[in-house]
């Protein structure tokens, strides 16, 4: 995925995210403000945390919230960090100076709380230049709702991301990430939704050869496919139901190499989706799976189309709704 985070900026936002029944995951952490403080432990705690989420698949910490420990959901924003020597500039030059190697992107967002104190979200990229190491000169990454030393292996696999492709794919609608349903008088299948999909590669390698499978739930019908996509029949999965898939290969010429930065369309017209008219009774969430193969690198991830009647709207990994 790329690394567009949700953007937290008041404190209504953060009282939104309550709302919605986020929860901690691998890519998203609650920390009490209380957190934030300038003695070594907690210090030392901060660049434990970020750099695991570096090491790992990015995230974001987010200080500010009480955390229900059983639940590991939000509870209630809390009352923000009283410190005033403790500011995003502070934050910048404990994780610019305490973690080695220096991280090439992460970003501090300040979010007031109206009562005069601050919350602080860190959104924090997976890492291209790691591992990173902690102040206490270990290596950490992130499993789940746990940060974790790093095995030698896996200090390893971080190493080689500068060395190979790291590729990726983003979803849309034509355009954006919400669309609406339209139905022609007496039509049981909507008008055809454009899914448009895009490559990109997060590495500093190039990537010359590909494979993209692409899994759209069963459920949907598919007005028509066509070149460059190839049918490749539909299966049955424990997670995500029956999902029919299709793929293409990408390579030298014409499409490749695909660059750092530089994303290109899997196709020009999309892939056009057709919802019965019987789904707009209630809400449903329609997976879509994406596997990318190319030499040295493998991913499968899964977005989400989410539909409340007629309003669809794309859910990419590790959205907070899908937490």
């Amino acid at each position: 995925m790329a690394d567009d985070f949700p953007l937290y900026k008041t404190r209504q936002d953060l009282e939104q995210l309550i709302a919605d029944g986020a929860a901690e995951g691998t890519t998203l952490e609650f920390k009490d403000s209380r957190a934030l403080a300038r003695d070594e432990g907690k210090i030392t705690e901060l660049c434990v945390n970020v750099s695991a989420l570096a090491n790992s698949a990015g995230g974001q910490i987010i200080y500010g919230i009480n955390e229900n420990k059983k639940t590991n959901g939000p509870v209630v924003v809390d009352e923000g960090v009283t410190d005033r020597n403790i500011t995003r500039e502070w934050i910048g030059q404990i994780l610019n100076s305490r973690i080695q190697p220096r991280l090439a992107q992460y970003s501090i967002d300040a979010i007031d709380l109206h009562n005069g104190q601050l919350g602080f979200v860190i959104s924090v990229p997976q890492s291209l230049t790691g591992p990173h190491q902690a102040p206490d000169n270990k290596y950490y990454r992130r499993f789940a709702l746990e940060v974790r030393a790093m095995e030698d292996y896996e200090i390893r696999d971080v190493m080689r991301r500068a060395t190979t492709p790291h590729l990726y794919v983003t979803f849309s609608f034509n355009p954006g990430e919400r669309a609406h349903l339209d139905f022609g008088a007496d039509q049981e299948y909507s008008h055809p939704v454009a899914l448009m999909g895009k490559l990109g590669n997060k590495s500093p390698q190039p990537a010359f050869h590909a494979l993209i499978r692409v899994g759209i739930s069963a459920s949907l019908r598919l007005a028509k496919r066509s070149a460059p996509w190839v049918h490749a029949g539909a299966d049955e999965t424990t997670d995500y139901g029956k999902i029919d898939w299709m793929y293409q290969r990408l390579s030298v010429p014409p499409a490749f190499p695909v660059f750092k930065e530089l994303e290109q369309p899997l196709d020009q017209i999309g892939v056009p989706l057709l919802f019965h008219e019987r789904t707009l009774a209630q809400s449903h969430r329609w997976p879509i799976i994406v596997e990318i193969l190319s030499p040295g690198f493998a991913s499968t991830e899964v977005w989400f189309i989410h539909q409340h009647g007629s309003q669809l709207r794309l859910l990419p990994p590790g959205h907070p709704l899908l937490r």
